[in-house]
């Protein structure tokens, strides 16, 4: 008998069918090559951006192609786009911020960037790495195969009171962006008046003490005022104002872009108080990592009691600190980890806390060690932001110290508080791997350095150059080893280079900025005056070959590594920070490339965001 479908089932029998035709037609890659990129020959080239020439792609079948790349700029800073002025710094008002003479401030610090697709509209998240702080939400299009931008904006912050340093950034898996207030200078033991290590600031909007000297914890602190329009700033109570609190600085900070233009946005006060870089979210929506950038620092864990599927204002679970059992000092070391937890809290709360506008005195009694390094009776010794501190927890306020003031509960707790400008953090989810970037191995990671370490967990041998850490997750993601991955060679005078570099340009120098692209290749992006470029590599993983993809502009930090799809463009942004502003040093300490910086030109100073161009969006994972 002659048997018939009905016209939907039919169709529906024809889409499957084109699905698995389109399926059968995808190559599975099996590898990516980018051809190399050669150091700077001359002057000409220490001052231009010059990215990879082509990527080899290839497949399963054995089969490979070959694809064209080049750079193309997004928007230098200072550029009108749209209704806005991208890089422009302004107050909790949306109004302008001027500089002495009267010209508005243009940041010359794009940093953190995350690409986020919502309903069909594309939009570009870049942080401003400065007091204050400043992020740029960008919408995108493409046009005759070119990334645009149609119309730029500062993110509205003001509920917040605003963000200061804002540096890296990571995308979640469900749109939004998670960025580090890098706090450098704004600890509390220089704001409280009952700590030895208090800081009189003038107030005077210039980031001078009451000498009249440039203090960096000063200026932090006018940086905020100017931007909260706060001149009620008490100094004799803990630098507290009628908007200004130092605790509310230093903390995660989420946006999340709407398709209208808008955005939604909080601060997790739950993932800690310290010097964070960044925040990277694991695939299961509860376990983020945090890094903390600086000398004598700590490395951190939050998991949440429930995954976080969404955008939502209110995270709640347990943050943790990392100890570290060394196994070896050799190449950069390698350490069993374990996990200190310090509190269990939820983002109101802990929120509640800030708004009181606590002094670090109402948390810790603080001290100095005496000539002999110790600490009186009922204090215990510490080690953090470069100094040694005595404490004594108050009775009930763990909570508060916990979230407060993490890096020092955490010191008080025997976590380990040693690491290194501990800066870039990335996810392997072909390998299962957590990869953080350690700008350089010294200092607090040296065996007990100057005499006054505390735990010296680490004690690891001396490489200014620095190096990247492989962390292999389980499967609730928990690290629990630690072992570096890639070191920087430091040079000596007399060797090949060193009349201009003072790491081998062949091997990286300072890694900041990393992202895993895909395909067993990390991504590492160097700020760095140990080699004359900053460079960008990519770093094959498995077969530990490293390729040389970029050269950034003499004195420019590699920044805003971010991959994605713009309207099924591929699309590997790279940006210049601060070009002709860092000066390079040689091995001897010299800077044989001073002119460079000295005859900069306006236009080359400007820093700009861009991407490398070519790469097919089916790399782009």
């Amino acid at each position: 008998m002659k048997r018939s479908i009905s016209l939907t089932a039919a169709a529906a029998l024809v889409g499957l069918m084109s699905v698995a035709h389109a399926d059968a037609g995808v190559k599975k890659i099996t590898g990516v090559d980018f051809a190399p990129v050669s150091v700077a020959a001359n002057d000409a080239e220490k001052k231009v951006m010059r990215v990879s020439p082509k990527l080899t792609v290839t497949y399963a079948d054995g089969s490979t192609k070959a694809y064209d790349l080049g750079y193309k700029v997004l928007a230098k800073l200072g550029d009108k786009i749209g209704g806005g002025t991208i890089g422009l710094m302004t107050d909790k008002d949306g109004k302008p911020i001027l500089k002495k003479d009267g010209s508005q401030d243009i940041s010359d610090g794009p940093d953190g960037n995350s690409l986020i697709n919502v309903e069909g509209k594309t939009y570009l998240v870049t942080h401003m790495e400065e007091r204050p702080g400043e992020l740029y939400d960008t919408e995108l299009t493409v046009d005759n195969g070119t990334v645009k931008a149609v119309n730029t904006h500062p993110v509205d912050l003001s509920a917040m009171g605003g963000t200061i340093i804002n540096c890296a950034s990571s995308r979640t898996a469900y749109g939004s962006h998670l960025g580090g207030e890098e706090d450098y200078s704004l600890n509390s033991r220089y704001a409280d008046k009952n700590s030895p290590f208090y800081a009189e600031c003038a107030l005077d909007g210039n980031g001078n003490d009451a000498a009249g000297k440039f203090n960096y914890f000063c200026s932090y602190v006018d940086g905020m005022a100017k931007y909260l329009h706060d001149d009620k700033i008490d100094k004799n109570n803990g630098y507290n104002g009628e908007h200004f609190s130092l605790y509310n600085y230093g903390h995660i900070v989420e946006v999340a872009p709407q398709a209208d233009g808008s955005t939604q946005s909080s601060k997790h006060y739950v993932t800690g108080r310290y010097t964070p870089e960044l925040a990277k979210m694991m695939p299961d929506g509860k376990t983020v990592y945090m890094s903390d950038d600086g000398t004598f620092k700590g490395f951190y864990k939050f998991v949440s009691d429930k995954k976080i599927a969404q955008f939502t204002s209110e995270w709640e679970g347990t943050l943790y600190a990392a100890k570290l059992l060394q196994v070896s000092d050799k190449n950069g070391g390698e350490f069993k980890l374990g996990w200190i937890p310090l509190g269990h809290a939820k983002d109101s709360e802990i929120k509640a806390m800030v708004e009181r506008k606590p002094k670090l005195t109402d948390m810790f009694d603080i001290a100095k060690p005496d000539d002999k390094g110790a600490c009186e009776a009922g204090f215990r010794k510490i080690n953090e932001d470069s100094k040694a501190e005595c404490l004594r927890l108050h009775p009930d306020k763990a909570k508060e110290a916990a979230f407060l003031e993490t890096r020092k509960y955490a010191a008080y707790n025997n976590a380990t508080i040693e690491f290194r400008k501990e800066e870039g953090l990335t996810y392997d989810p072909e390998n299962n791997v957590l990869y953080i970037a350690m700008s350089q191995i010294k200092k607090s990671m040296e065996d007990n350095y100057k005499g006054e370490e505390s735990t010296n967990d680490i004690r690891v041998h001396k490489n200014k150059c620095g190096g990247v850490y492989a962390l292999p997750l389980d499967e609730s993601y928990n690290a629990t080893s630690m072992k570096a991955l890639v070191v920087g060679h430091p040079l000596k005078k007399g060797e090949a280079n060193a009349d201009q570099w003072a790491c081998d340009p062949e091997g990286i120098a300072n890694p900041d900025n990393i992202k895993f692209l895909g395909h067993d290749i990390l991504l590492i992006g160097e700020d760095t005056t140990y080699h004359v470029n900053n460079m960008l590599w990519a770093y094959n993983v498995k077969t530990h070959q490293m390729t040389r993809i970029a050269s950034l502009p003499i004195g420019a930090e590699v920044t805003g590594l971010e991959k994605g799809i713009v309207s099924d463009k591929g699309v590997l942004f790279v940006d210049a920070q601060h070009p002709f502003k860092d000066n390079p040093k040689a091995a001897d300490g010299s800077k044989p490339n001073s002119a460079l910086l000295e005859n900069a030109t306006p236009d080359q100073l400007k820093a700009f965001i861009g991407y490398i161009d070519g790469i097919p969006a089916s790399v782009i994972k």
